[in-house]
């Protein structure tokens, strides 16, 4: 008789102990988030555990010494009932609101209307980035501690940590503050058209602001002046110095006869134009050297500086 009270009485709490557990914890995702329950807090639950089976194991020992007293009425198996509902009473409480997700806006400061920058979210408990878009919203995220950065960069970096309440909503505001260094141009004449990748910019003199890193085309326009090219890369602040734009010369070129071949080259050897009989061309100020034909397969050449309007003239 005795055993078999033993026996339905252990029957009875173990699965009291089961039921109470599944309403605790019930959800679809039921053994995953039983595991993580555990998992998260493993000690303090081996801690109950360890209590309960002591405090149900004495009970049971004191009763089974001495016949006829009643199992309910021991002192250490009333303690042991008294544990279990209060760790089912801890476990509801954490599992309804410790673990309510929370909520993380992030807004942009100053909002630049539909922009979008990509920025780091990362969970000190999983140590696991993930790359959001801000402005925008985040929901059911779990408390905990959390740090974002920017990832962007032609944005300066930004990195903030935070800690995220149960059921919080936590509004961060990024400061939108791009990563640009300064191209300041000045050129000789002033009022070039400044061109940065091909599209109109301003004109000259002026500071240009380039994201840093960026390799960018410049080209310097003006009518009357040969066009000036660069390439550039900033990685700090830059001032290329005064320009000086080479006027163009108007250039008679003078033949003798109409058929006449020949081939105007620069200073640095490179051939800038060529034609046949007499023309009117227009080449910034320079030095210049002029071969013509003058028999068959056979070339002469002169030179000529070019400061102003001028003839050549060529057999």
């Amino acid at each position: 008789m005795i055993k078999l009270r033993f026996f339905f009485t252990v029957l009875f709490l173990l699965t009291s102990l089961a039921v109470v557990l599944l309403i605790a914890i019930f959800e679809n995702t039921l053994l995953f988030n039983a595991a993580k329950v555990v998992k998260d807090h493993i000690w303090p639950a081996g801690i109950a555990a360890l209590l309960f089976l002591v405090l149900l194991f004495s009970g049971i020992v004191s009763t089974l010494s001495e016949p006829g007293r009643s199992l309910f009425r021991n002192g250490y198996f009333q303690l042991a009932v008294l544990e279990l509902f209060l760790c089912s009473a801890s476990l509801v409480y954490y599992r309804y609101h410790v673990q309510q997700p929370g909520q993380i806006i992030l807004r942009l400061q100053p909002n630049q209307g539909s922009e979008l920058i990509n920025v780091g979210l990362k969970s000190w408990k999983s140590q696991k980035t993930d790359t959001v878009q801000a402005p925008g919203q985040l929901s059911n995220l779990p408390a905990g501690r959390y740090s974002i950065e920017t990832l962007d960069h032609h944005i300066l970096p930004f990195r903030t940590d935070f800690t995220l309440q149960p059921a919080e909503i936590e509004t961060l505001s990024i400061p939108l503050k791009y990563n640009t260094r300064s191209l300041f141009i000045q050129t000789e004449p002033e009022g070039a058209v400044i061109l940065i990748n091909g599209v109109q910019s301003s004109h000259t003199p002026d500071t240009l602001h380039i994201f840093s890193g960026d390799t960018v085309n410049l080209e310097l326009q003006m009518d009357g002046y040969q066009s000036y090219l660069d390439t550039i890369s900033l990685d700090q602040d830059m001032t290329l110095g005064t320009i000086s734009l080479l006027k163009f010369y108007t250039v008679w070129i003078s033949a003798r006869y109409p058929d006449i071949n020949f081939l105007i080259y620069d200073e640095n050897k490179r051939m800038v134009f060529s034609s046949l009989g007499s023309r009117k061309i227009q080449l910034p100020e320079g030095k210049y050297r002029i071969a013509y034909e003058i028999g068959e397969g056979e070339y002469d050449s002169k030179t000529f500086q070019l400061k102003y309007n001028l003839t050549v003239s060529i057999p």
